[in-house]
């Protein structure tokens, strides 16, 4: 029997199916990625968004409230939050119509990818890669130097797709 082979694919601002070059790219079956499993996962991220509303009554909260670091501001507020969660259930939605799901799950990128990672491998399936866009901005690429020195150590590959949620594509840009 053959192993299972699965691609972790980590969302974060890409959040339409309709639209997605990743799913996109899966669902195209000439592109022949050699992948038996998709798990799709959305990470809400606790240096950006307050995570107390995830944590069961009683427990505690283990990541500080996340604040702006010059400011003291609340880094996401009401309005955002709001529309996070209800673009994360549409896609969730979506996906479900489409035979698939999403994993929700909240923390940091780093220990949400080496926990899953470490769950399918005691379900004997093999993590192939794990798959995020590119986003720009600091905390971003942090994020994404974590995940990626973690799938090098798992000798997991790893690969940073380019964000094409740009208005203007630098392919069609006239100069270099």
């Amino acid at each position: 029997m053959t192993q299972s082979k699965a691609v972790i694919y980590v969302l974060r601002r890409e959040l339409r199916l309709s639209d997605n070059p990743i799913f996109h790219h899966l669902a195209n079956p000439e592109s022949n990625h050699g992948f038996s499993h998709l798990l799709p996962v959305y990470v809400f991220p606790a240096q950006q968004i307050d995570l107390s509303g995830f944590v069961p009554e009683g427990s505690e909260n283990s990541h500080p409230a996340p604040k702006s670091a010059v400011g003291g501001y609340a880094r996401c507020g009401p309005y955002r939050a709001k529309f996070l969660a209800e673009s994360v259930w549409d896609l969730k939605t979506s996906l479900q119509t489409n035979g698939s799901d999403l994993l929700v799950r909240v923390g940091a990128y780093k220990d949400v990818v080496k926990s899953l990672v470490e769950g399918l491998k005691a379900k004997d399936c093999q993590v192939g890669a794990v798959w995020m866009t590119s986003h720009e901005g600091s905390e971003e690429k942090s994020d994404e130097k974590a995940v990626a020195s973690f799938c090098a150590n798992s000798g997991i590959d790893f690969k940073l797709w380019d964000d094409e949620k740009y208005f203007i594509y630098e392919q069609v840009l006239p100069f270099p």
